[in-house]
């Protein structure tokens, strides 16, 4: 399968990748180089954006603006206006910890998650914002890939460092996780469970950091695909272009490595499931 070089941009450590039908643009980040990256799809300009702190993962929310995730807070971007406001503000008091992938639900509801950034005990949680900040989950090390399966039935997490890729039940009306458990094991898998998504037909692609590839899992947790990257460490996955049928794969740098850090895309023989815009209340 052919791999293409898309960015033109080289990240420290790219992450987060959101592709918006409506503007039919990619965004991602560069978390330590404090950067929010665009790539317009119809003409294949590219943007940055410098944020203020460690930026981990956004979602958009209308033309001009997109909500992300900045050290230890969320915060609405206004590319415009170049205004950047906090909407609020966890773990203050846990230096250790930041937050790191996020995503939007289908009712735009903000799901993100914390990590020990010296991955040595399990402080991180999983929080949700909708009108508030709530607390839905604690115990994680590296609160990682999130998705959703095409029913909305069910919500994913992945752990990292303890490489387990979490299933829960989930209502969506009511925006509330339930019996987790372990739908897969990395154990036996090269490089560490990362960023994640979730096509039409409720396959998991899941990128595998330090170990150069990107998986696809049945919903049962049975492995049935990979793609090889030229480069090691692999963060996250999106689905993109009208179509939906395109993969953009976020990477990290690594010195002998001349083609890491950037973002790659390939075509696939399945569709993806949009991502959602954070609703503002």
């Amino acid at each position: 399968m052919n791999v293409d070089t898309l960015s033109i941009y080289k990240a420290n450590l790219a992450e987060g990748p959101i592709y918006d039908i409506e503007l039919d643009r990619l965004f991602w980040v560069d978390i330590e180089g404090k950067k929010i990256l665009m790539k317009d799809l119809d003409n294949y300009s590219e943007n940055a954006f410098d944020t203020p702190d460690l930026v981990s993962s956004l979602c958009i929310v209308n033309e001009n603006e997109v909500i992300a995730t900045i050290r230890h807070g969320f915060y609405i971007i206004d590319f415009k206006t170049k205004n950047i406001t906090k909407v609020g503000e966890v773990e203050s008091n846990y230096q250790e910890n930041r937050f790191n992938d996020g995503k939007c639900d289908p009712l735009g509801r903000y799901w993100a998650g914390t990590m020990n950034m010296k991955k040595s005990g399990p402080t991180g949680n999983l929080y949700k914002l909708d009108h508030d900040i709530v607390k839905v989950l604690d115990g994680l090390t590296v609160s990682n890939g999130l998705g959703w399966d095409p029913e909305n039935d069910i919500m994913y997490l992945i752990d990292s460092p303890v490489r387990k890729v979490y299933a829960f039940d989930f209502d969506l009306n009511k925006g509330e996780i339930y019996n987790k458990r372990i739908l897969i094991d990395f154990n036996g898998e090269p490089g560490n469970p990362d960023g994640m998504t979730v096509d039409e037909e409720g396959y998991l692609w899941i990128a595998h950091w330090g170990g150069g590839k990107i998986s696809r899992w049945s919903p049962r947790g049975e492995k049935v695909f990979e793609i090889k990257l030229p480069v090691t460490y692999v963060t996250s996955v999106t689905f993109g272009t009208y179509e939906m049928d395109r993969l953009f794969i976020t990477t990290a740098s690594k010195e002998d490595e001349p083609l890491s850090g950037k973002v790659f895309t390939t075509h696939v023989g399945v569709k993806g499931i949009p991502s959602y815009r954070f609703k503002k209340y």
